[in-house]
């Protein structure tokens, strides 16, 4: 349950409500992510609104990094991009507080139409199509610590399941090509689950919360949006098969090589196999069981491709 507007310390409200220009008479609390700070809507006596995000440092150490890299990141955001406008930014240890316009929607996937399906498909399609900007760091540069999962756990003797046992050396060899096959000049958002998007009205989705944005290969972003989607319901059938006809709805899959593919599935498989299996960090209790299921749908689509 995340924490709600009305926790936060006055300081942090008095602050947030500067840079919105109103006072908050009314705030609702977003349901999806894992991130242990505020995520609400906020409006004001006139109907003004906006979106806020805030949290400590006492709670999780590293969720304010992410908040700087977004504040950071969406700072970059080309003219047009659409995407939620960053207001300002509050930044006093142990807190740091983001505002945001807010964008009318609703987030999909809850459940998955297929509207809204179409719609988060060609978002991601679209921002595979914005150019990465020269002062984001490269996805090798953000993510070389942590695409390692395979060779982590062989390296650890960590006991594994029988058939990721008897296939352990070659996930290790496939993995240790993700940085070839990761190269690019797209700009990546590297976290577009449904609750990182929002359809609006009008039937488009946008994406939201952009922390981990860097510079790679555009079909990343399809890649890790599809076992979010598989395990939502967002299409029926075997997991295998199921994970790559939707990849294949994505302009950037259809045009990737076979062999970027699933080398870059099987970095993201052994990221996830890899930190399931890990304590939960603080204020984060869902988070391995969520990783344990996107893995076992990462692995589930490597078999079928191999």
């Amino acid at each position: 349950m995340r924490p709600t507007w009305e926790s936060l310390p006055l300081s942090v409200k008095d602050a947030l409500e500067s840079i919105l220009g109103f006072s908050v008479v009314r705030a609702e609390s977003q349901r999806g992510g894992f991130s242990p700070g505020v995520a609400a809507r906020v409006w004001g006596p006139a109907g003004e609104a906006g979106f806020v995000k805030a949290v400590s440092a006492e709670v999780n150490p590293h969720t304010p990094r992410l908040h700087r890299d977004e504040a950071r990141f969406a700072a970059l955001l080309p003219a047009g991009h659409p995407s939620p406008r960053l207001l300002g930014t509050w930044d006093d240890e142990p807190w740091i507080a983001l505002a945001f316009e807010q964008v009318l929607g609703h987030e999909p996937g809850r459940p998955w139409t297929p509207p809204d399906l179409s719609a988060a498909i060609a978002a991601i399609d679209a921002q595979a199509l914005v150019r990465a900007d020269p002062a984001l760091p490269t996805v090798w540069e953000t993510h070389r610590d942590e695409l390692r999962g395979w060779r982590q756990l062989a390296e650890d003797g960590t006991p594994l399941t029988p058939w990721e046992s008897r296939h352990l050396d070659e996930l290790v060899g496939l993995e240790a090509g993700w940085q070839s096959h990761g190269q690019g000049d797209a700009w990546l958002h590297l976290d577009g689950r449904g609750d990182n998007m929002l359809v609006r009205p009008d039937g488009t989705a946008v994406l939201v919360d952009w922390p981990f944005s860097c510079a790679g290969a555009a079909v990343f972003d399809a890649i890790g949006f599809i076992p979010n989607a598989v395990h939502g319901g967002a299409v029926t059938g075997p997991v295998g098969p199921a994970c790559d006809a939707l990849l294949q709805r994505f302009a950037s899959g259809r045009a990737a090589p076979e062999l970027q593919v699933t080398t870059l599935i099987t970095a993201f498989a052994g990221l996830m196999a890899h930190r399931h299996r890990q304590p939960p960090p603080p204020g984060l209790p869902r988070i391995r069981e969520f990783q344990r299921q996107q893995g076992e749908i990462c692995l589930a689509w490597l078999r079928h491709r191999t």
